[in-house]
């Protein structure tokens, strides 16, 4: 059955649907804050935003692979911190074994045939046995009572218990006395105020400064050093640093003004000594050691009643003296430490001391071990996508929308033996030499490892800039993207406020006319 209306109510419904279609469009617009849905809406803001927004999306999925290759960049530079930690230690290592090389030792031959037990010959009341370690501390053993009524094991047992750096120990088999220092460099000196009668028992005692035993060198019975010149005794120094002397003995006992002496320390710094006063030679000796730069100064006996002027590398090292003016260089070179006046730079060299396989052999282990680790952390760089840049794979790394110009990243095969050249054992490090090489190619290793942080930076550095500029842009995109199709959500919810007015006055239009219609029809019925 149709339904027939008048004109009246006929505008009425066309003025509800056209309001009904426009509501629906404003609330549409609240509701996603957007104007434009479709190119029929507006072609062109349409199709720039799908544009923008599209390159928008793009960059995010670049910037997705960049943060990929960052986290492995920054995976690998961890990794190689570790390794760099590792040999850093190694390094130590070596040093470690080359100081356990160098122990200040020195021992009595077979032929003294010296135990525990064996009595001190010769040695009566009043008689002295007197060492001085490098660090400053002093003991001495006063014997009393008859002679030979003290034996050795006593006057070590004695030494041990003054805990001056110097310790001493029988050997077996071959019975023998041994001294040596408790650490690695320090040396120590069995002072020139011991009794000749004493130490004429420790046969075979032979210095790597000054020679073999000689009596002179040391105070005979129960007499008192008088101080420099004369017929003093200096005892016998023992250590593992090189030392150097005045080239010829001092015939005065100070040194004129205007004296110096520049000397390269132990740590490698130069040092100058100097005087603009006439002063003394303990005087001297004295200032110098105060400088604490591993160096001491000291005198040395070169024969009975002749004396120089020492310097000796408390830390094992080797020792120079680069000039010398006044005393130590003048034009007689009564006194200077240059062979000859105009060459002032002598340098003397370490003394091997006695060396501690033992030691050594446990650090070459320990240094192997290092290896080892090494390899498993190189094996095992946590990266994405399982590119490990220090295994030679690498990758390729697209830096914009258009993939134009990818950044290849080139990795580098790290091995212990390769690269890195670390191929001298531990287990070889029974002498210097073998412990200096695997030294040099563990710093060698160490430069390496520093200059593939560098590499793989720079690449971290490159990449982290273009991932931000991406980022930004990308944001810029989508903003203006969403800003050509955005709506005015204050006019639209205005024009839903008015239409909805529309609506009702519609509304009631249609049932004002329907209600007229209705009357009319109960007229004529």
């Amino acid at each position: 059955m149709s339904v027939v209306f008048n004109a009246a109510t006929a505008a009425n419904v066309n003025i509800l649907q056209t309001t009904n279609k426009l509501f629906q469009t404003s609330q549409k617009r609240v509701a996603t804050g957007k104007s434009i849905f479709s190119a029929a809406d507006d072609a062109t803001k349409y199709t720039m935003s799908q544009t923008m927004l599209s390159r928008a999306k793009n960059l995010n999925r670049v910037n997705n692979n960049i943060s990929t290759a960052l986290k492995t960049l920054e995976s690998t530079d961890k990794t190689l911190i570790q390794v760099e930690k590792l040999i850093q230690q190694m390094i130590d290592m070596s040093n470690q074994a080359l100081n356990a090389g160098s122990k200040t030792t020195v021992q009595t031959n077979s032929t003294a045939n010296i135990s525990e037990t064996t009595a001190v010959n010769g040695a009566s009341a009043g008689m002295r046995l007197s060492i001085t370690s490098d660090n400053g501390k002093n003991f001495t053993y006063t014997f009393t009572g008859a002679t030979g009524a003290t034996n050795w094991g006593q006057v070590a047992q004695a030494l041990n218990n003054a805990n001056i750096g110097v310790t001493a120990r029988f050997e077996q088999g071959t019975p023998r006395l041994i001294f040596e220092a408790t650490d690695g460099n320090t040396g120590f000196t069995i002072d020139g105020a011991t009794s000749q009668q004493v130490i004429d028992d420790l046969t075979g005692l032979t210095s790597g400064y000054d020679g073999a035993y000689a009596a002179s060198r040391f105070i005979n019975s129960t007499n008192v050093p008088t101080g420099f010149g004369g017929s003093t005794p200096y005892g016998l120094r023992f250590g593992t640093g090189g030392a150097v002397s005045t080239a010829s003995t001092f015939s005065a006992s100070s040194v004129a003004a205007g004296t110096s002496l520049t000397f390269l320390g132990a740590d490698g710094v130069a040092r100058t000594w100097s005087t603009t006063s006439v002063k003394n030679l303990d005087q001297v000796l004295a200032e110098i050691n105060a400088m604490n730069a591993g160096v001491k100064a000291e005198f040395v006996q070169s024969a009975a009643g002749q004396f120089r002027i020492g310097l000796r590398n408390l830390e094992g090292n080797a020792i120079t003296v680069l000039n010398g003016t006044g005393a130590f260089d003048s034009a007689s070179g009564l006194a200077r430490f240059n062979a000859a006046t105009g060459s002032p730079v002598v340098q003397g060299n370490p003394i091997l001391g006695s060396t501690n396989n033992a030691r050594r052999l446990e650090l070459g282990q320990q240094y192997e071990a290092y290896k080892t680790e090494i390899t498993q952390l190189i094996d095992n760089n946590v990266v994405q996508a399982g590119r490990n840049l220090l295994r030679g794979e690498g990758m390729s790394v697209i830096l914009n929308e258009f993939a134009a110009n990818p950044i290849s990243i080139s990795g580098v095969n790290t091995t212990v033996t390769g690269n890195l050249g670390l191929i001298a054992l531990g287990s070889s490090w029974t002498t210097n030499g073998n412990i200096q090489t695997s030294l040099a190619q563990a710093q060698a290793a160490r430069l390496t490892v520093v200059n593939l942080q560098a590499q793989f930076g720079n690449y971290s550095s490159f990449i982290q800039d273009r991932y931000d500029i991406n980022r930004e842009f990308s944001t810029d995109m989508k903003t203006l993207g969403d800003d050509l199709v955005v709506a005015d959500v204050a006019e639209e919810s205005a024009k839903l406020t008015a239409l909805s007015t529309q609506q009702q006055f519609a509304v009631q239009a249609f049932s004002a006319g329907t209600s007229n219609a209705q009357s009319l029809l109960r007229l004529l019925g």
